[in-house]
């Protein structure tokens, strides 16, 4: 049996404890046998889980020793890999933004009809958007309640008709 009180945590830990080692560790409270589940050395304690699948914590410090039965396939890690937090706050941004950019293409206060309709002119021309219930198409074009083919304004006459056309289509 390996002694605590003689290595250090991280050395007891490498050299002793695996994940899916079956051990007997001995405490002051008492013996306990079972296979390592989870070694958590910032809490300080080692989650062992026994033949009645019972988990039990056992605090590192009292830790008396500790005898590997079977070997685990895996080692333990001693440093926990750090955290890149400006790439997860860049994700985060850019996850939010593109939410945005969804919501804003919900019409508010708007027919299913008109919707209908936005959806499939967000799919011809990506610059289409809501500004209130008017549906705004490439900054020259817009379309106003009742949505109908002859309510669509702006743009070239080429423009003007490619749109028409695409509201006949939905209406």
């Amino acid at each position: 049996m390996a002694h605590l009180r003689t290595l250090s945590q991280k050395q007891f830990l490498a050299g002793q404890l695996s994940y899916g080692s079956t051990v007997n560790i001995h405490t002051q409270q008492g013996t306990f046998e079972g296979v390592v589940d989870c070694i958590d050395v910032k809490a300080g304690c080692v989650a062992i889980v026994g033949g009645n699948k019972k988990i039990t914590l056992i605090s590192l410090y009292n830790i008396e020793g500790v005898r590997v039965l079977k070997p685990g396939s895996k080692s333990v890690p001693i440093q926990v890999p750090s955290i890149n937090i400006r790439a997860i706050s860049s994700r985060e941004a850019a996850a939010i933004e593109e939410r945005r950019k969804e919501a804003a293409k919900i019409g508010v206060g708007v027919s299913a009809k008109a919707q209908k309709i936005f959806n499939r002119l967000v799919a011809m021309f990506d610059s289409t958007r809501w500004e209130g219930t008017t549906i705004v198409i490439m900054d020259n074009m817009r379309l106003k309640p009742p949505y109908t083919p002859e309510s669509c304004t702006g743009g070239t006459s080429l423009q003007l008709e490619r749109v028409r056309k695409m509201i006949r289509s939905v209406v």
